[in-house]
């Protein structure tokens, strides 16, 4: 950054019982982006009504008394809590009126999981898109019925403001963040730093293939996707996963059908192609090698299977998504 430009003022306002990793996640990729471009590009500051504030997890927070309105803020982060805890910061007049005067000014105001409601509050949702954790969607579109409210998505860009649905997907939004401000190789360097297995675009679906498939397990069931997923790169038959999970193969195939609704083989199909969609995302995996992480032996029947899947192409796909491409 140039030596008269000032670092972007990050104010995550917190409150009692806030869920911990909601305002934990994204700091620290800020704070790791900012470390990394050498300083100058974030200041982060957690602040509330009062000096410390207990999280959901039991950890005290030390906490900045409310910035002035001379203080410009550059991104407002509201972190989400459990009902009660939420209640209760709406009925904190002192942190709500503050929230609305930096919103006013503030270039993005940003929440995570079920910090929307906090904004919907204050009236922030009207008119915009928005999202929030899969457990409270309905109730977020019955409350601000304004709001569009987006039921697949990790988290929702929609001019300057940005919502996020659960804890975790707080940290693709500050990734997201990161990317717009600093690039996408900044974005990736802090990914990397922070072991993430994947820079997820806000697009992608709360609910990932192998986590909607075990909710969907049952008890008998319930380790076999893991299992499949270790496997998704070899050949396995219906005799081996009936085997692996203590089955005689006719039950195992009634079983499967019961709980997932398809065969076994379209059970893997399923994971297979999941994870395809995650690999096509990163620019410097060739397709001849996703095809072969995912079990195909051959890309053109890899090509054939995805576009059969998912209506488009491996490239038309990475085209789309990958998290290399410039905006």
């Amino acid at each position: 950054m140039g030596e008269t430009a000032k670092p972007r003022r990050v104010v995550i306002a917190l409150y009692e019982d806030i869920q911990l990793l909601d305002a934990a996640g994204p700091a620290d990729v800020l704070v790791q982006a900012d470390r990394r471009a050498g300083g100058g590009a974030y200041e982060v500051m957690f602040v509330a009504s009062q000096p410390t504030v207990r999280t959901s997890a039991g950890l005290v927070l030390n906490a900045k008394p409310l910035p002035s309105a001379r203080r410009t803020v550059h991104t407002l982060i509201v972190p989400g809590a459990r009902d009660d805890a939420m209640r209760a910061a709406m009925a904190d007049t002192v942190l709500m009126d503050w929230m609305s005067r930096a919103a006013d000014t503030a270039t993005r105001v940003v929440s995570i999981c079920t910090g929307a409601f906090l904004l919907g509050e204050l009236g922030l949702l009207d008119g915009h898109r928005a999202t929030t954790h899969w457990g409270w969607l309905d109730r977020l579109a019955e409350k601000f019925p304004k709001a569009r409210v987006e039921r697949e998505a990790l988290f929702v860009e929609d001019g300057r403001l940005w919502t996020s649905a659960g804890a975790a997907s707080g940290i693709d939004l500050a990734l997201a963040l990161v990317a717009r401000d600093l690039g996408h190789d900044m974005a990736l360097l802090v990914a990397r730093g922070l072991v993430l297995h994947l820079v997820r675009p806000g697009g992608q679906s709360q609910f990932a293939a192998p986590l909607s498939l075990q909710a969907s397990a049952g008890p008998d069931l319930g380790r076999l996707i893991s299992w499949l997923s270790e496997r998704r790169h070899r050949e396995t038959t219906v005799a081996e996963m009936a085997t692996a999970i203590g089955m005689s193969e006719r039950s195992f195939y009634r079983r499967c059908f019961a709980a997932f609704g398809m065969a076994p083989a379209k059970l893997l199909n399923e994971l297979r192609m999941d994870h395809a969609r995650a690999l096509l995302r990163n620019n410097s995996i060739p397709v001849k090698t996703v095809a072969a992480r995912c079990g195909f032996g051959d890309a053109t029947a890899f090509s054939t299977a995805f576009a059969r899947r998912f209506g488009a192409s491996p490239t038309v796909y990475r085209r789309a998504f990958a998290i290399m491409t410039d905006q």
